[in-house]
C-alpha cells in the first residue's frame, strides 16, 4: 500500500528540513503542499527548498505555474494525483506545506464549486480585517448555512473567509449541500500518517525574525520589484505574506524602517491561523522542538 506522510505546521517551523531528513533516510520523495511554492519566479519570499536540497531527494510540484497564471485547490489536487501516478507505490511520499485547505482537498476530496474572483477575495479579506467585519461575515454564514456555521469559531478567520467565498460564488447552494455532492468522495489511495512540527511561541518568533531578515538580505525587495515591473501586481503570490508588505513599501505605503517588523507581524498572524487550522485534527502526531 502506498504511504503518504503529511508534514504540517506553521510557517517557519522547519517542516521542509524535517521532511528532507526523513525522505533521505527512507528513500522517499517530497511533494509540495504550499500554495505559493507552486509558482515560478517567487523564490525568496516563498522559502522554497534550495537547489542543493532538491538534489538530495526528488521534489515535485515546485515552480510549475508561471505568472500570471493561478490555480485552485481543485487544480492542485489534479496535479498531485497526476504526478503521484508516476511514483512507484513502494516509495514513501512526504507531502509538505502549510496550506491546510490543500491537505484537506487531498485527504477528503472536493466539492464542485465556482471559485471566487480575485476582486471578491480581496473584498472579503478587507471585510475580515476587523473584529466587527469578521462578525458580519460569520453572521452571513449563519444566515445562509446555519448547519455549517455551527462548525466554525470566530477565531478561525481562514475558514470563515473561505466559507464566504464559496457562498457568495455559489449563491444557489450551501456548503452543507455542496459537501454532500463531493466531486471525489474517496480520499487518497493509500495510508496517511500526519506529522506536525511545532515550536514554543518565543522560539517560533525568533525563527520568523531570522527568516525575514535573511529574505530581505537575499533580495526580497528586488525580486518583488521585478515582478511588479512585469505587471503582476494583482497576481495571487504577490498578495501573500512578505510579498504584500514589500509591494506596499515599493508603492510608498510602508517606510523602509518599518518593513521588516511588518513582515514579522504578518508572518506571526499567518502562523497563528495555520496553528488554529491544524490543531483541530486529532490525527496529527505533533513533534515539539526548542532551542
Amino acid at each position: 500500500m502506498r504511504e503518504f506522510i503529511f508534514v504540517v505546521g506553521s510557517t517557519a517551523s522547519g517542516k521542509s528540513e524535517w521532511a528532507l531528513r526523513e525522505a533521505a533516510q527512507n528513500s522517499g520523495v517530497i511533494f509540495n503542499c504550499d500554495s505559493i511554492q507552486l509558482y515560478q519566479d517567487v523564490n525568496i519570499g516563498s522559502a522554497k527548498p534550495s537547489k542543493e536540497d532538491r538534489e538530495k531527494v526528488p521534489h515535485y510540484l515546485f515552480d510549475i505555474i508561471p505568472p500570471p497564471q493561478e490555480i485552485t485547490s481543485g487544480d492542485y489536487r489534479d496535479l498531485f494525483l497526476s504526478e503521484v501516478k508516476k511514483i512507484p507505490s513502494s516509495v514513501p511520499i512526504y507531502v509538505v506545506g502549510g496550506t491546510g485547505f490543500y491537505f484537506l482537498a487531498l485527504e477528503k476530496g472536493l466539492y464542485e464549486i465556482e471559485e471566487a474572483s480575485n476582486d471578491l477575495k480581496l473584498e472579503i479579506e478587507k471585510q475580515a480585517g476587523s473584529k466587527e467585519g469578521l462578525q458580519r461575515l460569520m453572521d452571513e454564514i449563519q444566515n445562509r448555512d446555519p448547519e455549517y456555521a455551527q462548525k466554525l469559531h470566530l477565531h478561525d478567520q481562514y475558514r470563515i473567509i473561505r466559507a464566504v467565498e464559496i457562498l457568495r460564488s455559489n449563491p444557489s447552494k450551501t456548503i452543507t449541500q455542496l459537501a454532500a455532492e463531493k466531486k471525489q468522495a474517496r480520499g487518497l489511495d493509500g495510508s496517511i500518517r500526519k506529522v506536525g512540527i511545532r515550536w514554543s511561541p518565543s522560539d517560533l518568533e525568533n525563527r520568523i525574525r531570522q527568516r525575514t531578515k535573511k529574505m530581505l538580505e537575499e533580495g526580497l525587495i528586488e525580486e518583488t520589484d521585478q515582478l511588479l515591473k512585469r505587471g503582476f501586481e494583482g497576481w495571487a503570490p504577490l498578495r501573500s505574506v512578505g510579498y504584500k508588505e514589500v509591494a506596499q513599501y515599493i508603492n510608498g505605503e510602508i517606510p523602509r524602517g518599518q518593513l521588516e517588523e511588518q513582515i514579522v507581524i504578518s508572518t506571526r498572524q499567518l502562523a497563528k491561523k495555520q496553528r488554529t487550522w491544524f490543531q483541530r485534527d486529532p490525527e496529527i502526531e505533533w513533534l515539539s522542538f526548542s532551542k
